[in-house]
């Protein structure tokens, strides 16, 4: 897993809720076809992103990365939210450590 994959976990969801939207409209078989097949695929990278999330042991980590990711948060933001005297420097640098161990 990558920093541009879990960056882009915001957008694939998205992008899912956007072909959602034109399936619902599409009244050509093989059109809706390829939507679902498009949408599988993004469902299916979304589902890894989100394991690989989930898999994180730390909680605090974890929750960096889940509110850094999927919510797009900046960084003050994410220290805000984790509270604790936790500055964006504070929250920044454990995000890219977690990274760079993760090999990400």
């Amino acid at each position: 897993m990558t920093k541009n994959d879990l960056m882009q976990i915001y957008y694939l969801d998205k992008e899912i809720e956007s072909w959602i939207d034109d399936a619902k409209y599409v009244k050509d078989g093989a059109r809706k076809k390829q939507i679902e097949k498009q949408l599988l695929k993004l469902k299916e990278k979304r589902q890894e992103v989100v394991n690989f999330i989930m898999s994180i042991e730390d909680p605090q980590t974890r929750l960096i990365v889940k509110l850094r990711c999927f919510n797009l948060l900046s960084w003050n933001a994410v220290a805000d939210r984790i509270g604790g005297m936790n500055s964006e420097y504070t929250v920044k640098k454990r995000f890219y450590r977690f990274l760079e161990k993760a090999g990400a």
